[in-house]
């Protein structure tokens, strides 16, 4: 009886701590990846935008001479510098006269310029937490055309032009040292077109766009190379199997690839807004 008398007794001063959780900071990788997920599928602009962005790509690849294949289709929609590593090769697969290659390469930058300018500008303002308007997307590229530009022929100049010099464009994937170069420049100019659609000029956009490299690199490193290996294993799966592809499979592996740039385009505007916009505050390395 005493026994059970003490035992009561001791049961009555047991106190249960619940120790809560402190959820996720939303620039974790993981909660980004989610919030990418729920943007892009969360609203039918985020996904017909890329979608109709492959439609527009794909008849300016075939216009040029570009055979239908995984190499050429899966990059149609890619972050900066590999669409201008894609423009640069597909014009120099046929042999053409100077001038009909720099003609060419203008157009290229020109179509980019509009296509990835509208998409970038879209994900800032959904990353904004703002409903996405292509209207207001199509004004922004108006406003920041010349900012966009110059990064567009930074991107086709130091990436596209110079890394297709003597290489095969099918190497793209398999040249370790062409795909390193490639995912370098992912690197550096995702956040560069992010902070431009955010209103800085060019030379601001590059410094506060890779202020990654002084605070946070490893979400900003993980994001890249994760990008790197999503659109490496799509094309490995386009390419399999058939040594000639069919049209239609084909072509729903560049709609999947592209809206999975979209995907990571979401989380790189999301990142940016959360930790590196001129009015967020500095946040220890």
């Amino acid at each position: 009886m005493n026994e059970e008398r003490a035992s009561a007794e001791r049961g009555r001063d047991v106190v249960i701590r619940i120790r809560r959780r402190r959820p996720a900071e939303e620039w974790r990788l993981g909660r980004l990846l989610s919030w990418s997920t729920a943007a892009l599928f969360g609203d039918p602009l985020m996904i017909l935008a890329p979608l109709f962005g492959v439609v527009v790509m794909m008849m300016w690849v075939f216009a040029v001479g570009a055979p239908a294949r995984a190499d050429v289709m899966l990059p149609l929609i890619a972050l900066p510098p590999l669409d201008a590593f894609l423009d640069v090769g597909v014009i120099e697969l046929a042999d053409r006269a100077a001038l009909e290659i720099w003609a060419l390469r203008t157009v290229a930058l020109a179509l980019r310029l509009v296509v990835f300018g509208v998409l970038v500008a879209l994900a800032v303002q959904r990353a904004r937490d703002e409903l996405p308007s292509l209207g207001a997307a199509t004004h922004t590229l108006w406003r920041r055309a010349r900012t966009f530009a110059f990064l567009e022929l930074v991107s086709f100049a130091i990436f596209g032009v110079s890394l297709t010099l003597g290489a095969d464009l099918a190497s793209v994937r398999d040249d370790g040292a062409i795909g390193t170069a490639l995912l370098f420049g992912v690197l550096i100019l995702a956040g560069t077109f992010l902070a431009a659609a955010d209103g800085l000029p060019a030379g601001q956009a590059f410094r506060r766009g890779n202020v990654w490299l002084l605070r946070r690199r490893v979400g900003h490193l993980a994001l890249v190379l994760l990008y790197g290996f999503a659109s490496n294993g799509l094309f490995r799966l386009a390419a399999a199997g058939e040594a000639v592809p069919r049209a239609f499979p084909l072509t729903l592996y560049a709609f999947v690839a592209a809206l999975v740039t979209m995907w990571f385009l979401l989380a790189f505007a999301r990142r940016y807004v959360l930790l590196y916009r001129p009015d967020r505050p500095a946040l220890p390395g």
